[in-house]
C-alpha cells in the first residue's frame, strides 16, 4: 500500500484500539454496578438467576462459524443495533427506579438501608452507564461511517437521558419482577461487552487495516499539506 494510505489504515487501527479499550473500561463499571444492584435490592451481591432471560435484549452469544465469518461492517452495525437497544432498556429501568425512588420519598428515613429500596446514587449510576453507552455508539457509528456504511439505528444522541419514551411505556408489574429485570439487562449487558470486545481485537486483523508501515515524520508534514 501506499505511505499515505497505511498511514490512514493506522489511524483506523487506533480507532478500533481506543475502542477497545473504552468497551472493555464500560464493561468493568457495568460489573461494579451489577453487584451494587444485586446487594442493594436482593440483598446479596452474589445473587444469581441464570434461567430469566428477556426476549427484547440482543443475544449474548454466537456461533463461532457465524462470529469467525462476519465482516467489518456486519460486525459495527450489529454493534450499533445492539448497543442502542440496550441504551434504551437501561433508560427504562432507570425511569423505573426513580419513580420508586419518588414514591417512598416521604418515607425515606424510615426504609433507609432496608433490602428493596432503590438508593439514589443506582439510578445515577444508570446514567452514567449510558453516558458511557452513548460514547460507545458514536465511536462505532463513526467507524461505520468511515467504511461508507450508515447506521440504521436511530442514535439516543440527539434526546437526553432524561426524556421519556411514550413510545415504549414499561409495562405495571410487581416491583420484584422490575428489579429482575433490571438485574437482566446488566447482566447480559457486561456479557454482551465481553463479546464486543472480541470483535475489536478481530476486526484490526482484517484486510481493510494492513500492519502499518512505519512513516517519518517530515513524510507525514507533506502528505498533509
Amino acid at each position: 500500500c501506499t505511505s499515505w494510505n497505511c498511514l490512514t489504515s493506522y489511524r483506523g487501527a487506533l480507532s478500533f484500539s481506543n475502542s477497545l479499550r473504552l468497551t472493555r473500561a464500560i464493561r468493568a463499571r457495568v460489573q461494579q454496578v451489577l453487584s451494587r444492584y444485586k446487594q442493594q435490592l436482593f440483598g446479596d451481591e452474589l445473587f444469581e438467576y441464570r434461567e430469566l432471560m428477556l426476549s427484547t435484549l440482543p443475544a449474548v452469544t454466537v456461533s463461532y462459524q457465524t462470529w469467525l465469518h462476519m465482516q467489518d461492517n456486519e460486525r459495527l452495525h450489529l454493534a450499533s443495533h445492539n448497543l442502542q437497544t440496550f441504551w434504551t432498556h437501561l433508560e427504562g429501568q432507570r425511569q423505573q427506579l426513580e419513580r420508586e425512588r419518588d414514591a417512598t420519598k416521604e418515607r425515606r428515613e424510615q426504609r433507609r438501608g432496608k433490602r428493596g429500596k432503590p438508593q439514589p446514587n443506582l439510578c445515577q449510576s444508570f446514567v452514567s452507564l449510558q453516558i458511557d453507552l452513548r460514547d460507545l455508539m458514536k465511536q462505532v457509528n463513526s467507524q461505520l461511517n468511515s467504511l461508507s456504511v450508515t447506521a440504521s439505528t436511530r442514535s439516543p444522541l440527539l434526546h437526553t437521558l432524561h426524556s421519556t419514551s411514550s413510545s415504549n411505556p414499561i409495562p405495571k408489574t410487581s416491583r420484584w419482577i422490575q428489579h429482575l429485570r433490571g438485574y437482566v439487562i446488566l447482566r447480559d449487558l457486561e456479557r454482551y461487552l465481553s463479546r464486543l470486545a472480541r470483535d475489536y481485537i478481530e476486526i484490526p486483523q482484517t484486510p481493510h487495516f494492513p500492519p502499518p508501515l512505519i512513516i517519518s515524520e517530515s513524510e507525514v508534514r507533506m502528505r498533509l499539506i
